[in-house]
């Protein structure tokens, strides 16, 4: 396995490299989301991070209400 400085530029900012959000961009990503007037994007923008993690969120989120947990 190959160490990060030396891994490829182009896949540096691809959606393995995204890293987790805390905990109030997680909550603030989700009161965006289901305030039903911004997307994925748009959260993701407005938060400073990259859409897949706002992605993984609210799956997570959902996976968790479905749960009962």
């Amino acid at each position: 396995m190959i160490g990060l400085d030396r891994s490829n530029p182009k896949l540096a900012g691809s959606s393995a490299m995204s890293g987790p959000l805390t905990e109030t961009q997680a909550l603030a990503s989700i009161f965006l989301w289901n305030s039903g007037h911004f997307d994925t994007k748009d959260i993701a923008d407005v938060l400073h991070v990259k859409e897949d993690a706002v992605y993984r969120t609210l799956h997570a989120s959902r996976d968790i209400i479905r749960s009962g947990e």
